[in-house]
């Protein structure tokens, strides 16, 4: 498209060159005698266009002509690229691919050896600070980043969300992240997240275990979610309301955090006061009558004595810790009852325990399935034999998709 638009503009030049030459032509020839046709040579007649004077001067036009236009196309092309320099573009882009440090070290030094001023490595490339400030709080290295610093950087990117938000609920959640196989250190990180967004980072622990004191682990976020509550955000000459929703956790998160008895305890039920019995190594919930729930109130109030350990911190941030926690999807029931239930299938007691010839049978039609699932589905069917590595999106999918179809005629009604 280039070359056509510099041919139009060249050949656009050339004619209101030959136009006015020729426009010059007449009239200096109507001042001119006229020449006898005798003296003339027929062969040597010559126009003003096979002129070699006016040849050359026609090509030089013409290139002077080409040589203006990919200029002016170069001058275009690195103003439009100037917006943002190479290496930032570089470093923006091994942030968003999540390139290793190896990875990008390699890379810049392939870019090196083509001329490119870029660094040596990868930690120069993306301004990696040298150290960071930190605080030694509870037994271990604590830095906070804030809750609002989180919120307003997604409001800049998301300009739909700008336009539309008048209220931020947000979902919390808590967790240990360990390092290393080979240590116990570990990140506590405090995420959040609002409006089906990325998370954002709250705070990070940094230590051996996790935190020794709650009340100081949670002090600076609980405060800035207060005055949240109480002043709001501003933002776009619009205020923004912002509220706690809920916690998303694991079982020995949440007892960490509501200072409850573990999910193993005998009154560990979140839900109900109904009392665990213990049979065949593992404490059961199991009753014919009905217990009555726990209620945020009695909750506050220290009344469940054999289910709470100690006075969490968020009963005085007024948060209510049993309806404001939500039960985990995940471990309840992909990574508990559909995992029992399918190891049961295959090595429970024997009133339940399916044979060897079904459990092949099982294993071929899983196997069968075997790319045969739409993209959708992160993981494609495995077999039973590799059970023990099954992820929670495999139990999931065999709970909702894949296990009726692979049981269908093999799994008697009395077993199920």
């Amino acid at each position: 498209m280039s070359y056509l638009k510099r041919w139009r503009h060249n050949q656009t030049q050339v004619n209101s060159l030959a136009s006015y030459s020729s426009d010059v032509d007449e009239s200096t020839s109507a001042d001119e005698p006229t020449r006898e046709n005798n003296h003339e040579d027929p062969g040597n007649t010559r126009s003003f266009y096979s002129d070699e004077t006016d040849y050359e001067d026609l090509d030089r036009v013409l290139s002077e002509l080409e040589t203006e236009t990919d200029l002016s196309e170069v001058d275009s092309s690195s103003s439009e690229d100037e917006g943002q320099p190479f290496p930032a573009e570089l470093a923006a882009w091994a942030t968003e691919s999540q390139c290793t440090r190896a990875n990008l070290n390699k890379l810049l030094c392939l870019l090196r050896k083509q001329g490119l001023p870029l660094p040596k490595d990868a930690r120069t490339l993306m301004q990696t600070p040298r150290t960071i400030q930190a605080l030694d709080k509870c037994g271990g290295q604590y830095r906070y980043y804030g809750v609002e610093t989180g919120i307003l950087k997604i409001l800049a990117h998301n300009p739909k969300l700008r336009q539309s938000c008048d209220e931020i609920q947000l979902i919390v959640n808590i967790d240990g992240v360990p390092l290393f196989k080979s240590s116990g250190t570990q990140f506590w990180p405090i995420l959040c997240s609002f409006s089906k967004n990325e998370p954002f980072l709250v705070a990070l622990f940094y230590g051996n275990s996790k935190p020794t004191c709650l009340s100081e682990f949670l002090s600076d976020f609980l405060g800035e979610i207060d005055s949240l509550k109480e002043n709001g955000i501003a933002f776009n000459d619009k205020t923004i309301s912002v509220s706690l929703l809920t916690f998303v956790c694991d079982a020995p998160a949440r007892a960490y955090l509501k200072c409850i008895k573990g999910h193993t305890g005998y009154n560990s039920c979140e839900r109900c006061s109904i009392p665990g019995s213990y049979k065949n190594n593992r404490v059961h919930f199991y009753s014919t009558t009905s217990f009555p729930l726990r209620s945020n109130e009695d909750f506050a109030n220290m009344l469940y004595d054999n289910h709470q350990r100690a006075h969490s911190s968020l009963i005085d941030h007024n948060f209510p810790c049993v309806s404001g926690f939500c039960l985990d999807y995940m471990h309840l029931v992909c990574l508990g009852v559909v995992k029992r239930i399918i190891w049961y299938l295959k090595q429970g007691p024997r009133d339940c325990r399916l044979s060897s010839r079904q459990l092949l049978e099982i294993s071929d039609n899983l196997v069968s399935l075997h790319g045969k699932m739409p993209s959708e589905f992160a993981r494609q069917p495995r077999s039973l034999e590799e059970l023990e590595r099954w992820k929670a999106t495999e139990f999931r999918q065999f709970l909702l998709y894949t296990g009726p179809v692979v049981l269908r005629k093999i799994v008697s009604k009395k077993k199920i």
